[in-house]
């Protein structure tokens, strides 16, 4: 089990220091849903509720509450949010109103909290202005949908929230008029998950002298993105091997990511980079630029790097650092956006103007 990072070592309650994260772009979905009676659902429906119009309110409420997050929830840091948003979808079979919130912010803390305080402040207030007609209502199923960004990378929601037997709410058609909304339409799509090989550049670790650790880490962020790994490989650290290798992948349409690690410094023998060059047909420029400049935040010497990113037929290629800790602070800062770029690299998808 993972440390609980909310305790310090005398088990005393802290607030869990952040200063030396970097920002980040951080988003997260919550929702949840209230049960009632058939009188109260087609009075909210209707608008005829006494008190007035029950979802314009909650919608009000729900971006308040997700505002005012760290004065409720004690060890919540403050964050400032560029964007709350709240939406209803009315199921008149379940008598049921689900509620979305989703959050977003650039900085060194997630937004998780925010966007289900927003779903529970939204829900509340429907209970509330709905009570004269409904004592009964129940409110459940609250919980998060996805979150991007963070050193625990990407986060979807897999199977039934606990113990209510109630499947996720995401990927269910928002209601008619808030297509464009919270969801978005990348929300509710099949999605087709990223087939992805990682290939480590390292003498010691391809003659077994030393444990490599930063595949492995590689491996878990792509997993926990509900993406797939087809391959991993340790190479020794010689240009035309990594860069044939690499060929084989992409010309056989074996990925569509391939990420490397190691490989990318200064020594003699660090070729990634002009392995990478050597078989790209396109180059990327902007996914390096972004690692080195988010992880000066980290440290100074992230310029240093000489990673390069490329295309080659329909698979894109990112150089990553060689330890652990730089991969995933890599990845953070990069992986919630590959996914569209490669979509439109594969023709899933035609445009990228947004």
């Amino acid at each position: 089990m993972d440390k609980l990072t909310h305790f310090d070592g005398e088990g005393n309650a802290v607030m869990v220091d952040v200063s030396g994260k970097g920002d980040t772009l951080r988003e997260a979905l919550a929702s949840g849903a209230i049960r009632m009676n058939r009188e109260a659902f087609e009075a909210v429906a209707r608008g005829t509720v006494g008190k007035g119009d029950v979802l314009g309110a909650a919608r009000i409420a729900g971006i308040m509450g997700a505002k005012k997050t760290a004065q409720l929830i004690p060890l919540c840091h403050p964050v400032s949010l560029s964007r709350c948003t709240l939406d209803f979808e009315l199921k008149p079979e379940e008598g049921e109103i689900l509620a979305r919130c989703r959050a977003k912010t650039e900085g060194k803390t997630g937004v998780e909290m925010e966007a289900l305080t927003g779903v529970s402040a939204a829900l509340l207030t429907i209970y509330d202005m709905c009570k004269a007609l409904d004592k009964n209502m129940v409110m459940g199923n609250i919980h998060l949908e996805e979150k991007t960004g963070g050193k625990s990378g990407p986060f979807r929601f897999d199977g039934e929230a606990a113990g209510t037997g109630q499947k996720s709410l995401a990927g269910q058609k928002a209601p008619a008029g808030q297509e464009g909304s919270a969801g978005e339409i990348e929300d509710r799509k099949e999605r087709i998950p990223l087939r992805v090989a990682v290939i480590v550049s390292s003498d010691l670790g391809y003659a077994g002298k030393r444990q490599d650790l930063s595949g492995p880490a590689i491996w878990e962020w792509v997993e926990a993105a509900k993406d797939r790994v087809v391959s991993l490989e340790i190479l020794p650290d010689e240009q035309d091997r990594l860069a044939a290798r690499m060929a084989a992948i992409a010309d056989g349409g074996e990925a569509d990511l391939i990420l490397t690690s190691g490989g990318t410094g200064f020594s003699p023998r660090d070729v990634m980079p002009e392995a990478t060059l050597q078989i790209g047909e396109r180059q990327v420029p902007g996914i390096a630029e972004a690692m080195r400049a988010g992880s000066m935040n980290c440290t100074p010497r992230a310029m240093l790097s000489r990673a390069v990113s490329v295309i080659r037929k329909k698979t894109l290629i990112i150089n990553l650092p060689g330890s652990p800790k730089a991969v995933r602070e890599c990845l953070e800062l990069i992986y919630p956006q590959l996914e569209h770029g490669i979509e439109i690299l594969t023709g899933r998808t035609g445009n990228c103007g947004r």
